[in-house]
């Protein structure tokens, strides 16, 4: 990784009649957020690029995401661990979004091979709150959850 990875941005285009928001780097008392605050309509947010959340970042995403209006339709797509771990622990994180996707750390206990993969809510939740199970790319075995899987899915039984 390089220190753009750590800039914070939000890129947006349409796609399909659609609002589509990239926002990538380091969410903090940096980062502009007015973005967020200004959408309107349908509106996907994918949250892949995000490394980082300080306390201070967030609060102002709180402050932005309360701002948009509730006929807005927020769906949040591809959020890596720093962003589940805020959904988990802060309530209203995503406002009245509703998270499509999102990544797990995974470890292969066989050869310790190290991913995140891009798991969905809804087959989640037809799983009765458990993860697809997933194979290593190296050797073939199941992976784990490299977390404590429970703990980590909790925002699927609080949003369901």
């Amino acid at each position: 990784m390089t220190i753009d990875d750590y800039v914070f941005r939000i890129e947006d285009h349409s796609r399909g009649g659609r609002t589509v928001l990239a926002i990538s780097g380091v969410i903090d008392e940096h980062a502009d957020l007015r973005p967020i605050s200004a959408v309107r309509g349908d509106v996907e947010i994918s949250m892949k690029g995000v490394r980082r959340i300080n306390s201070f970042g967030v609060r102002a995403w709180i402050d932005a995401i309360r701002k948009v209006p509730p006929d807005t339709r927020l769906r949040f797509v591809e959020c890596p661990p720093p962003v589940v771990d805020q959904i988990n622990m802060v309530q209203g994180f995503l406002g009245h979004g509703e998270l499509v996707s999102f990544y797990s750390p995974m470890v292969c206990e066989e050869c310790d091979e190290q991913a995140d993969e891009l798991f969905y809510v809804d087959q989640c939740r037809e799983r009765g709150g458990k993860l697809p199970p997933v194979h290593c790319k190296r050797c073939g075995n199941p992976m784990e959850v490299d977390d404590l899987e429970e703990q980590y899915l909790l925002f699927i039984r609080e949003t369901a």
